[in-house]
């Protein structure tokens, strides 16, 4: 085995993440040797050249040189598990049929560019690849589907115990929020004040949500009055919003309606852009959602660490069994 030399020069280049690098300047260098098997910095960076782009448009400084740095890798940690994946599978000689790599090229055309062959050619010479190139990348993809299938049981069982005990230690993942059923009329500020008998400016909307606080405190009817003036949402509906969690609301009206009872009608509330009057038709107290709620939910997320568990074991053991050598 040819031995493995670090190169300073190319693992610096790969680590800073300056928009004037280019991925030409590291399409040589080594990032990884997974037994005779070289991985080049070229392949790292071209799978996470989009995730790149997003982190450019999103980061700048040592945070942007961070997560690029975290996205590489990432990237050359899953080349590596393929890698070793698709080793184990030629060493137990095994292989896949050409016929099913012709069937799932074929059912590529078909489902994402229609059935045209053409545009395809196209798209694949456009990413630098030939078609033997795609069917071979599409040949690694069914063997780590197989292998992580052969390996990772898909019957995994969990019993009854192992539900309950998670249900009891993640209850708070499983309380629901509380919840009020809540009227609302809303009435915009007015873009023109006018002055009272002081000489003070005051607001004529202002005046009307009073007069309608007036009249709900004298008996009229909530949803009437919304529909004649409330300009905000539901209004056909009398302002009935329906069940609402207190993260939903405004702050400074979540902040009233979570202390009223059914039945209960605020005071005005004055916000930056108006004035709301809140009513609570009902509400739901805080409540832990029952085991036959959510069992299946459970078995599921446990399923799925049990699975990823697995995973981890098995390419833990491919790891123990190979020469890796990594530029960082």
């Amino acid at each position: 085995m040819a031995p493995f030399h670090r190169l300073a020069s190319g693992l610096l280049l790969f680590l800073v993440a300056a928009g004037t690098v280019r991925a030409a300047h590291i399409a040589d260098g080594i990032a990884a040797v997974v037994n005779d098997k070289v991985i080049p910095y070229s392949e790292v960076t071209k799978r996470v050249e989009d995730t790149e782009r997003i982190l450019r448009e999103t980061y700048n400084g040592p945070e942007l040189v961070s997560r690029i740095k975290e996205a590489r890798l990432n990237a050359l940690r899953a080349l590596i598990e393929r890698e070793l994946i698709i080793q184990d599978f030629k060493k137990q000689g095994y292989f896949i049929p050409d016929t099913i790599i012709e069937d799932r090229l074929h059912n590529t055309i078909q489902t994402q560019y229609e059935g045209d062959r053409t545009a395809f050619i196209r798209t694949i010479q456009a990413q630098g690849l030939s078609l033997d190139q795609f069917k071979d990348e599409l040949r690694n993809s069914v063997i780590v589907q197989a292998m992580r299938s052969k390996n990772v049981s898909e019957n995994v069982v969990i019993s009854p115990y192992k539900v309950e005990q998670y249900y009891q230690d993640n209850a708070a993942q499983f309380t629901q929020e509380g919840q009020v059923r809540l009227g609302i009329i809303y009435l915009r500020k007015s873009l023109f004040p006018k002055k009272d008998a002081s000489g003070q400016e005051v607001d004529p909307t202002a005046e009307i949500a009073k007069e309608l606080l007036f009249k709900l405190d004298t008996g009229a009817n909530f949803a009437d009055l919304a529909r004649s003036y409330s300009e905000g949402p539901k209004r056909q509906e009398g302002g009935d919003i329906g069940w609402v969690k207190r993260g939903d609301l405004r702050a400074e009206i979540s902040d009233v309606a979570f202390d009223l009872q059914p039945g209960q009608t605020s005071r005005v509330i004055t916000s930056s852009d108006g004035y709301y009057i809140v009513r609570v038709e009902d509400r739901k107290r805080p409540q832990v959602q029952p085991m036959s709620e959510v069992r299946a939910q459970i078995e599921q997320a446990l399923v799925e660490e049990d699975r990823q568990r697995l995973q981890l074991e098995w390419l833990d053991r491919l790891r123990a069994k190979a020469f890796i050598k990594t530029a960082f």
